[in-house]
């Protein structure tokens, strides 16, 4: 069920009371005729659980709607990519722009167009989020390299930061096994649609070893909406004792797409506005693992990740026009410790967390006007740093108290900067080294190397905190409900600050949570979450105080949103599931 927001003319508390009751009516048999089932077909779900750092938390004590897609479901699923795997999911809304997942993403719970910035998208615990507005390239993660996709909807900002409004979205790769491994694919679609991958592992007593590599290639449904990848994985896992591990890994991603644009409807669907329009991305990531402890001293992991983007793209151009440069550098250094502890005789788990992360951003824009090749650069810097804390009390057998706390410090500072450039003085420019202009050789000398034209010019500075608190109950094994309460924050991104109102500052929400989840003999599952939500201070894009321009800015008004989502999943036969 998608989500719904209060509206005039929508009286939407007797729509969800009238869904749930109908919801509940069609579900009392369940039990009856799990019942009558035969033994033995077992849910492959009992045991799910939710990564967080280096600690598995059961699914079945997470006060939070949240659902696991696994490596069997993605190699059953007819789905091409992330995005469409996703989709399924429910309250999962695509968004897509040419249908492939390049340009796509995941909507939750309603979030609208600011979607890709209000939900959190991982990859084995690092953020896969660009600084900017366009959010995961899920186009840079193969499928075949997936284990598994953890989804949690709600807002989970103590745990992750700004951004994780909605949801996250958790993406698990896989790891060498014991032993040799090897895996192929080849698959061949509509569309000239190729899709080949090639994965080696080995795993020994303390060593372990993996690659993968793919390709995938299709025209698209229209003309110009090819996309091509290509992506390169390498892994080394090193485990001397059981007290210490430590892994590296390097991910190389590049695509080359087409850009239709928009026609009109009584055009053919598949022409193109252009045919010349397009761009590539070069992505390039590294991360350096440590894991340190036992369960007797607690668990720290250290996470070093590094990132390299740069995305070439024309649009509106002739076709041997400079393309205009969008880059980013990111780094960042993650470090969580945690204990499980024993008293009155109960056992509690404890986390604590620090994040630092340093965000180097530019565009580049070239185009030509009576100047000569004018270029228009927009930048931006990020530095943040923050703390976290939280805990899973368990207050008796059936009853587990969730609490947790986020201090976050968050700076940006930036601008936009117009420029006449002269390709005989290329150079850095107003203190930002990461810049390297790049003009076209005919491009006619000014008076000054850099004519600078009016720069607005942006710093901002912003603490924010964070609280959460759930309660879960789980009368029996196959039975829980839950119900908690979440602060959410969200700091603009460098696109929004750019082109924004004076004041625009960050958005905050209050959460409020409540569902179950049930079990069925060993054969049927039910998930029901409602929620409702308040922001203060939306980001959105609309008209500034003036009426005349438009611009990024905060929401004069509360917004609110309340809706839910349920799924059920009949596990009918081991290889079968609905």
């Amino acid at each position: 069920m998608r989500a719904f927001a209060d509206r005039p003319g929508v009286n939407s508390r007797a729509m969800l009371t009238g869904w749930l009751a109908g919801v509940v009516l069609c579900l009392s048999a369940l039990p009856v005729y799990a019942g009558a089932l035969e033994e033995g077909l077992q849910d492959p779900r009992v045991a799910e659980i939710i990564t967080t750092g280096v600690r598995e938390r059961p699914l079945a004590v997470l006060p939070r709607s949240a659902n696991i897609i696994t490596a069997d479901d993605i190699a059953l699923l007819p789905s091409s990519n992330i995005v469409d795997l996703l989709a399924r999911e429910a309250n999962l809304n695509l968004r897509s722009v040419l249908g492939n997942a390049k340009f796509s993403g995941v909507d939750i719970r309603g979030q609208g167009d600011t979607y890709s910035s209000n939900v959190q998208v991982l990859v084995d615990g690092v953020r896969l989020n660009a600084a900017d507005l366009s959010g995961a390239d899920y186009s840079s993660i193969p499928l075949d390299q997936i284990e598994r996709i953890e989804v949690i909807r709600g807002a989970n900002t103590v745990r992750y930061g700004s951004g994780a409004v909605a949801g996250v979205i958790n993406i698990i790769t896989k790891q060498a096994g014991e032993g040799v491994g090897l895996n192929a694919r080849a698959r061949a679609g509509s569309y000239a649609t190729v899709d080949t991958g090639l994965g080696a592992s080995w795993g020994g007593e303390q060593f372990s070893l993996a690659g993968d590599v793919s390709y995938h290639d299709s025209d698209g449904y229209r003309d110009n909406s090819g996309l091509e990848t290509k992506d390169l994985t390498g892994r080394l896992g090193y485990q001397p004792s059981t007290w210490f591990s430590t892994g590296l890994r390097g991910d190389w991603h590049r695509d080359t797409y087409g850009l239709p644009g928009p026609v009109s409807k009584d055009d053919d669907p598949t022409s193109a506005n252009s045919l010349t329009d397009g761009g590539t991305t070069d992505d390039n990531r590294a991360r350096l693992d440590f894991v340190l402890g036992t369960e007797q001293t607690g668990v720290l992991k250290v996470i070093g990740s590094l990132r390299d983007r740069e995305n070439n793209y024309s649009l509106g151009k002739a076709a041997d026009s400079v393309p205009d440069i969008i880059t980013q550098d990111d780094t960042r250094l993650e470090a969580q410790y945690d204990k499980s502890v024993e008293f009155w005789q109960r056992t509690h788990s404890f986390t604590l967390g620090v994040d630092l992360v340093q965000t180097d951003y530019a565009r580049e824009v070239f185009f030509n006007d009576e100047l000569g090749d004018l270029i228009n650069a927009k930048v931006g810097d990020i530095r943040e740093t923050a703390w976290f804390a939280a805990a899973d009390v368990t207050l008796s057998e059936s009853v587990v108290l969730s609490l947790g706390y986020r201090a976050d410090d968050f700076s940006n500072s930036g601008g936009t900067y117009s420029l006449d450039c002269d390709p005989a003085d290329k150079g850095p420019i107003l203190g930002f080294p990461q810049l390297e202009w790049q003009c076209n050789e005919g491009a006619p000398k000014s008076l000054q190397p850099y004519d600078i034209l009016p720069d607005p010019v942006y710093s901002n500075s912003w603490r924010n905190s964070a609280v959460e608190a759930g309660l879960v109950y789980s009368p029996t094994d196959s039975s829980s409900w839950f119900f908690s309460y979440a602060q959410s924050f969200r700091n603009p991104n460098v696109d929004e600050l750019i082109v924004a109102d004076d004041d625009l500052g960050p958005q905050t929400g209050d959460h409020f949570d409540i569902g179950t989840r049930q079990q069925f003999g060993d054969v049927v599952e039910w998930n029901l979450a409602l929620f409702y939500t308040k922001t203060e201070n939306e980001i959105l894009f609309g008209m500034a105080p003036d009426g005349i321009t438009p611009v990024n800015r905060n929401a004069d008004e509360l917004t609110k949103r309340t809706g839910g989502e349920t799924d059920v999943r009949w596990y009918v036969l081991s290889s079968l599931t609905l």
